[in-house]
């Protein structure tokens, strides 16, 4: 059975004779049951790899007692050029891809809430590992103009930071501030703390599209 849903989107769905008996034989009686707890196959998406899918071997997805969420995935950035942005993620901080994918059709329009468009998605990982990963997308047939990205070298209200631990932070430093990118600060102490040898310190700059790129380098403390 094939169910039109709105926006022109189809649905195509299996349902057994037993499944239909049960719910009194009726087809109308049995869309209604799916329209209670949809969960929908687009008949007009498609997923195009452009690279082949790496399967993380370890770190599966882990609830907690209590709660209804489990660690974050990823954070994903919709981003104005992803070539300019795998420039930083990729080349500079040396992230690994899991997928680059290329996606049509109304599925992924659904969950953007957006009509016609295409979308490049691209995640990206330090080792493998299922959770604190970061999303690279980019839209396509997308005809609005995009508001200029923030570079501004100082942190403002609504800003949006994406954190990552490094051990090799002046290094990156010297690459990140040799590529032009924004800094906003260079690496720093947030304070001093006598039982480290070494202090911590971080630093933060703006990635192409200005968001906080924020690398944080653990001290070394004093041996007792």
């Amino acid at each position: 059975m094939v169910l039109r849903l709105p926006h022109g989107t189809k649905m195509r769905v299996r349902i057994s004779r037993a499944t239909l008996r049960n719910l009194g034989g009726s087809l109308l009686t049995a869309a209604l049951f799916l329209f209670a707890a949809p969960v929908t196959a687009q008949d007009d998406s498609s997923v195009t790899p452009l690279i082949e899918r790496v399967v993380p071997k370890s770190n599966p997805v882990v609830f907690q007692d209590g709660m209804n969420v489990a660690p974050l995935a990823r954070a994903t950035i919709f981003v104005r050029d992803i070539e300019e942005s795998l420039k930083l993620y990729r080349d500079i901080l040396g992230l690994h891809p899991m997928f680059d994918n290329y996606w049509k059709g109304s599925g992924i329009n659904a969950i953007m809430g957006t009509d016609g468009l295409e979308v490049r998605a691209t995640v990206l990982m330090a080792g493998e590992s299922v959770s604190g990963n970061l999303g690279i997308y980019q839209l396509h047939n997308d005809e609005t103009v995009p508001a200029p990205s923030q570079q501004t070298p100082d942190t403002r209200t609504g800003d949006f930071a994406i954190v990552f631990p490094t051990n090799d932070i002046w290094r990156l430093t010297d690459e990140i501030t040799a590529a032009g990118y924004p800094i906003v600060s260079p690496p720093v102490s947030l304070i001093i703390r006598d039982e480290y040898e070494v202090q911590p310190v971080e630093m933060m700059f703006r990635d192409p599209d200005g968001v906080l790129v924020n690398l944080v380098q653990s001290g070394v403390l004093k041996k007792n």
